[in-house]
């Protein structure tokens, strides 16, 4: 809900324009090329970096949606924003309150603007335990071992401010327009990040041929096991131990499990869950103490395994490989599935990729070839995926069809159950006497009045008949407009005269 509060103050200050509205997403996009720039330089190096900015700058899938008035492209700057930060705390010698707090902002932001933000920290705490350095002691000092990281408890104070969304999340979860779980969501996927995904809201289908498909899989897994053999830049990893008061962690639990309850008293279903869920601002307390435990218990890599520069490369494949796995198995028993939202982690994705194709081959003129070829498939994938609609339904050119013909007594009939299907419509014919229900008494009332019935056919169902049209028994049809899957009916009384 975050996205849409900001969007208010926004549309509020500049209006309700498309331009207006979809600018911010544009705005984010352009930020997230310089983040994915330094994200991908800290790991390995300025050319790899520059070639991961650029794919970015010509993913076509990452443009259609910055064009768009959705938090999608949002998400994935504050996913960039807050991996950069996290990478820049943890090789930090001193503390830097500044960074600490737009780290836990850009977090809070973050989960507030999507929900696959909560897999993003929960990866970004696991890794920050398995690479932060272990106290180099003698055993006699062994309370030393248990000292906290305090970086721990910055994300320990992360977590237990953004519950809060977490309880709005769980209560509107439902079934909503996502796709089931199938192996070829992972194909897409991996395929450069959803570059030649199939659009089935085009009909027919959008898509590209089966040979092309799994030329341009290969390709990238091929360039994402290159990325193995990639040097990487040192920088090590520092573990600071001057700890946060404890009492700015317990007021901030304490206050966020009160802000929870209040929301749970005042929800319509689900209150006895998320009565429960107030809990967990207090449990996250426990993370300084369960991460800190880890380090005193369990031994840390081995350098040989993992040393410093490859602790940083591990966190973009937790991001870029393993997240999306652990979310799509999830997705057999959550409705989680969309790859718009998989838009936080494509860029890391891109790292490894860029990495893989300056890499690949150590002639210069094979390592050119490779990078060719892959800025050559990212170019084509802009007007590919410029013909992808921004929803399957074209309500501004039924909209646009309709007003020349409608008169000011004009009623049009909605779907009583106040679909939000229905929604896009009312922002491009706002001022109209919508009926949405008792059409058979709007009827009644307006005997004289003309009927507009819009409705969303599809392939499957080319003309959708509900009560409405039943209503409309004793009026005869004068008008038909079809757009992509929308369709609007003029009626007009059998007793008027013409």
């Amino acid at each position: 809900m975050g996205w849409y509060v900001a969007m208010l103050g926004w549309t509020k200050t500049f209006g309700t324009s498309h331009l207006a509205l979809r600018f911010p997403g544009v705005l984010f996009a352009l930020g997230s090329i310089p983040l994915i720039f330094l994200i991908a330089r800290s790991v390995f190096g300025s050319t790899v970096a520059c070639l991961a900015a650029l794919l970015l700058a010509l993913h076509g899938f990452h443009i259609a949606w910055s064009q768009m008035a959705r938090m999608y492209v949002a998400g994935a700057f504050l996913s960039l924003l807050a991996t950069w930060l996290l990478i820049t705390l943890v090789r930090t010698r001193r503390p830097r309150p500044g960074i600490e707090i737009a780290y836990v902002a850009a977090v809070m932001a973050g989960i507030l603007t999507v929900e696959f933000f909560w897999p993003l920290i929960l990866l970004h705490l696991f890794w920050t335990i398995l690479v932060l350095p272990r106290p180099n002691v003698e055993v006699e000092y062994l309370a030393h071992r248990w000292r906290t990281p305090r970086l721990f408890q910055i994300q320990a104070l992360a977590f237990i401010l953004s519950a809060p969304a977490l309880t709005h999340a769980v209560y509107r979860a439902r079934k909503a327009a996502v796709r089931d779980p199938n192996p070829e969501f992972l194909v897409e996927y991996f395929s450069f990040g959803f570059l030649y995904a199939k659009d089935h809201r085009i009909i027919p289908m959008l898509q590209i041929g089966p040979a092309w498909t799994w030329i341009i899989l290969i390709f990238a897994l091929v360039l994402l096991a290159a990325s193995l053999r990639a040097p990487k830049r040192e920088a090590p990893v520092v573990s600071l131990e001057r700890n946060i008061p404890f009492w700015i962690l317990g007021f901030a639990a304490i206050c966020s499990a009160c802000f929870m309850l209040w929301l749970a008293s005042i929800a319509h279903r689900r209150t006895e869950l998320l009565t429960a869920m107030s809990v967990l601002p207090f449990l996250a307390l426990l993370i300084p103490t369960m991460g800190t435990a880890w380090r005193a218990l369990i031994p840390r890599l081995p350098s040989k395994t993992l040393h410093y520069p490859q602790e940083r490369t591990l966190l973009l494949w937790l991001l870029a490989v393993a997240s999306p796995q652990i979310i799509f198995v999830a997705s057999y028993k959550v409705y989680v599935l969309a790859d718009r939202a998989f838009l936080l982690f494509i860029p890391y994705y891109l790292i490894l990729c860029a990495a893989g194709a300056v890499w690949m081959f150590r002639r210069p003129p094979l390592r050119l070839v490779s990078i060719g070829i892959c800025v050559i498939v990212f170019v084509f994938s802009i007007p590919y995926a410029a013909q992808k609609p921004g929803a399957p339904n074209d309500y501004q050119g039924i909209a646009q069809a309709m007003l020349p013909e409608m008169r000011p007594d004009d009623l049009v009939f909605m779907r009583q159950a106040r679909d939000w299907t229905d929604t896009p419509l009312f922002y491009y014919i706002n001022d109209a006497n919508f009926i949405v229900s008792e059409h058979e008494a709007a009827l009644r009332a307006h005997p004289s009045a003309r009927v507009w019935l819009v409705t969303w056919p599809d392939e499957g169902t080319p003309t959708v008949s509900d009560a409405r049209r039943a209503a409309l028994r004793g009026y005869r049809q004068t008008l038909i407009i079809e757009k992509r899957r929308a369709n609007a009916e003029l009626f007009e009384p059998r007793t008027k005269t013409h």
